[in-house]
Parts: C-alpha cells; sequence; structure tokens
C-alpha cells in the first residue's frame, strides 16, 4: 500500500489546485494559502515516502513533476486575473515548463529519465515561494519574488537541455 502513496499525494495536488483556486476567486486568500501550502507539504512528502519506502516508480517520475506544474501554472493563470500580475512572467514560466517536459518525453522515448536536478528544486522552492506571498496579498514582494522565480526557471530550463545534449552532435 506503502507503493502507492507518493503517487497518490501527486494525484492529490491536482485536486489542490481547484481547491485554491476557488479559495482565491472567493476572496479567502489565508485558507487559499493553507490548502497551497498543503500542496506544497505532498509534493515534499511523496518524494520523502518514495525515497524512504523505495517505491520510486517510472509513473512517479512523471507525474510528481507534472503535478508540481499544475500547481503552479494554475495559480499563476488565476493571479494574473485576481492580483493582475505581469502576464509576460507567467507565460516565461508555462513556456520553460512546456519545453522541459517535452524534452523528458523526448528522453523517455530514447529510455532515458530526466529527474530533477538541484536547479529545478531551486526553481520549484522559487515559485512556490512567490505564490505564496502572492496569495497571502503581498503583491510588491510577490512580484519581486516572481521575478526571482522566472530568472531560476529559465537557468533550470537552460541547464537541463544543456545536460541532454551535452553528447549529442545536434547539427549531425
Amino acid at each position: 500500500m506503502v507503493k502507492h502513496v507518493p503517487n497518490l499525494l501527486s494525484v492529490f495536488r491536482v485536486f489542490d489546485l481547484v481547491i485554491v483556486v476557488w479559495l482565491l476567486e472567493n476572496n479567502y486568500k489565508i485558507w487559499a494559502f493553507v490548502f497551497f501550502v498543503i500542496g506544497v507539504l505532498s509534493d515534499v512528502l511523496d518524494g520523502h515516502i518514495a525515497r524512504k519506502s523505495k517505491s520510486i516508480t517510472k509513473i512517479g517520475k512523471i507525474l510528481d513533476p507534472l503535478a508540481d506544474k499544475v500547481l503552479v501554472i494554475g495559480v499563476l493563470i488565476s493571479l494574473i486575473k485576481i492580483m493582475d500580475i505581469p502576464y509576460w512572467m507567467v507565460i516565461v514560466i508555462v513556456f520553460r515548463e512546456f519545453a522541459v517536459t517535452g524534452l523528458r518525453v523526448v528522453a523517455a522515448s530514447e529510455s532515458v529519465v530526466i529527474s530533477a536536478n538541484v536547479w529545478g528544486k531551486l526553481k520549484t522552492t522559487s515559485q512556490f515561494i512567490a505564490l505564496a506571498l502572492l496569495i497571502l496579498g503581498y503583491k510588491e514582494i510577490g512580484v519581486y519574488m516572481l521575478f526571482v522565480a522566472v530568472v531560476m526557471t529559465v537557468v533550470s530550463g537552460y541547464i537541463y537541455y544543456k545536460e541532454y545534449f551535452k553528447d549529442k552532435d545536434v547539427f549531425a
């Protein structure tokens, strides 16, 4: 049973997004923050449980980062409407997420799994912090932190691509 808990936590994150967005749209900032933090903690917990119980699965390696992306992108899109955050930042983050997901799909077709690295974890952490601040209504510091998250997003995406293509002659 423990083997399935990490994947169930990842799926929970997708449903958690719906709750967070509904709470945000109805101006329940504190509750939206609480449920957002629950979603973030589920991300931390699913990885911890998977490693401790040695139940890391192929589907989990895909589902976990996908659930993170759904949570982040969903909240970001909501915040464009609710807080009028800079949409260009959201576009950069969404583009990078699709680009890295596409890279993972290509790698998987070659039986290569691209796991999260420290840069990807820093990117996710910076996004979570920015979103938490914005959800709580701290727009100025939240947008500043979102800018930091955008920089981390671009850097981590570059590093994933650089690592994948380091031994490949892409122009051959």
